[in-house]
């Protein structure tokens, strides 16, 4: 147990809770900006000029960033990158308006390059692969065996693609176009990995945290942004670099909850009003193919505030995905590696909630806000209430990484563990369980590798006692949340949670709190 005198000099009762570690150094922008061109020298892409490209064009925010970066890798500068980009996407993006002109010019010259988002799937009566274009609204488009083979993610959901799209007009075809050549608007390669690592020794902790909410579209912690509010975007990256990792998020409308895993990352799949069907979340019981948790990095279930009964049919399975990696259905089982990410809106304050309704679950349909199995799968809850309406002030300004490179390096940090690294610095206190502490180690070791991207994994001395206590707050925080309403809804079940941390063997026990109940 954390007794009462190692609450009160552990840390202070401050409104905004604790964990803002690095961020709460001061850094200016220019020290950021020359360490970013630094390391990235070639690399970089202007957030406020990606941003107004993507307002114009129906496409995610990481289609725009690779295009401009690419450009920009070739040698050209940002206004000549930029243009080069404007006039691919106004010429090749499909669009509503010009769908039917670029079919005809298909038809008319024999072929045309178009930019869309391409999906495949395999016809087994002419034993071919076949591609459907989301906007063309093309279907059955053959594409040869050897294409497919070099992107194997087209028949895993696919991507956003530059393809030169042929016609022949052959009635016999299960399609009169096809594809005769393809290239992903995503990063691609090796060493991707090992060059942000390196950047990274370019930057203290502090400006490097500044450059990653840069990355990510937020401007760096400031007058504008506080140091807290950058931590609590910084958690939403974790589900991106952990497997099978569990986050819900409930806030106001147009916090940026689900902005993220929609425009930032191709490895997200964002279920739109929380609604999915067994079989396509886990496995198709009839044809044993796999669902969303076997074929991306992170599942997403927007708006669950608003399903009722649909996510009744899917809460027994996603209960045994996030305890063992594994569904079943009939006799065909499913093992994945995505993150499960719940994210919600509320208009009221967290006290109002807890008074009126008698725990923060309780905006969540009943089958997830009454279960506390299934909240003891829950490895953090974010308070999206602490986080500001997004708006133009919020925005980032200057150069930082394209969204798509970051993401792909954080998709690799998936399979590099570093809890065994820090867990003889760090210990745990308090009457944490199992499922606790596996939990929080989980947000701990997410958070230190959005530090410390290395493919190798991080040596104990790299990681500072600061960045060791801003990550154990936070990972001990977030958990608490949910010990909180579990102890709320079963007290003879869950005790009310005490939990604490010390760093090194003789460094004082502090006390984590959280903030809604100071």
């Amino acid at each position: 147990m954390i007794s009462s005198s190692d609450r009160s000099k552990g840390h202070s009762r401050s409104s905004s809770g604790g964990g803002d570690g690095p961020t709460k150094s001061v850094v200016e922008d220019g020290e950021v900006g020359r360490a970013a061109e630094r390391a990235f020298e070639g690399w970089l892409v202007s957030k406020p000029r990606a941003r107004r490209f993507a307002s114009r064009h129906s496409v995610p925010h990481h289609v725009v960033e690779w295009l401009l970066s690419r450009h920009r890798a070739e040698g050209t500068s940002g206004t000549e990158a930029a243009r080069k980009a404007r006039k691919l996407l106004t010429e090749r993006l499909a669009e509503a308006e010009n769908i039917e002109l670029l079919k005809m010019e298909a038809s008319t010259e024999g072929a045309v390059r178009v930019i869309d988002e391409v999906e495949g799937e395999f016809d087994e009566r002419r034993g071919e692969p076949v591609l459907s274009f989301s906007e063309l609204g093309l279907k059955n488009v053959p594409v040869d065996k050897e294409i497919a083979e070099d992107h194997p993610r087209l028949l895993k959901g696919g991507f956003y693609a530059h393809v030169q799209l042929s016609y022949s007009g052959d009635s016999e075809s299960s399609s009169p176009f096809r594809v005769a050549n393809l290239r992903p608007l995503a990063p691609s390669g090796t060493g991707l990995l090992e060059r942000l690592n390196d950047g990274r020794k370019h930057f203290s902790d502090a400006a490097w945290l500044y450059f990653l909410v840069r990355s990510i579209g937020l401007a760096a912690p400031s007058e504008r942004i506080s140091p807290r509010t950058a931590a609590l975007a910084l958690l939403r990256l974790v589900p991106l670099v952990q497997k099978r990792y569990s986050l819900l998020e409930l806030g106001p409308r147009g916090t940026g909850k689900s902005y993220l895993y929609e425009d930032l990352t191709p490895h997200a799949y964002v279920l739109q009003s929380g609604r999915a069907s067994e079989a396509q979340l886990f496995v198709h019981a009839g044809t044993g193919e796999a669902g969303l948790i076997a074929q991306y990095g992170t599942v997403c279930f927007d708006e669950v505030t608003t399903t009722s009964a649909e996510i009744k049919d899917i809460v027994s399975g996603l209960k045994g995905y996030l305890s063992s990696g594994a569904s079943r259905r009939g006799k065909e089982e499913v093992r994945g590696r995505a993150s499960v990410v719940f994210i919600g809106n509320i208009d009221r304050p967290p006290e109002e909630v807890l008074e009126e309704d008698g725990n923060l679950f309780s905006p969540l349909p009943e089958a997830l806000g009454e279960d506390t199995a299934v909240m003891d799968r829950i490895s953090a809850y974010v308070p999206g209430w602490e986080v500001p309406k997004l708006g133009p002030k919020y925005y980032a300004s200057g150069l930082a990484l394209p969204s798509d490179v970051l993401a792909k390096c954080l998709k690799e940090l998936r399979d590099t563990n570093y809890t065994s690294e820090i867990q003889h610095r760090l210990t745990l206190k308090g009457n944490l369980t199992g499922r606790d502490r596996r939990a929080v180690w989980q947000t701990i070791g997410g958070l230190v590798k959005l530090i410390h991207p290395s493919p190798g994994g991080v040596s104990p001395e790299e990681v500072s006692d600061e960045v060791l206590r801003w990550a154990a707050w936070l990972g001990l925080e977030m958990r608490l949340r949910v010990r909180a309403q579990q102890h709320r809804l079963q007290p003879e079940e869950f005790e009310e949670g005490e939990f604490g941390f010390r760093v090194g063997g003789d460094g004082k026990a502090v006390a984590v709190h959280l903030p809604e109940e100071s």
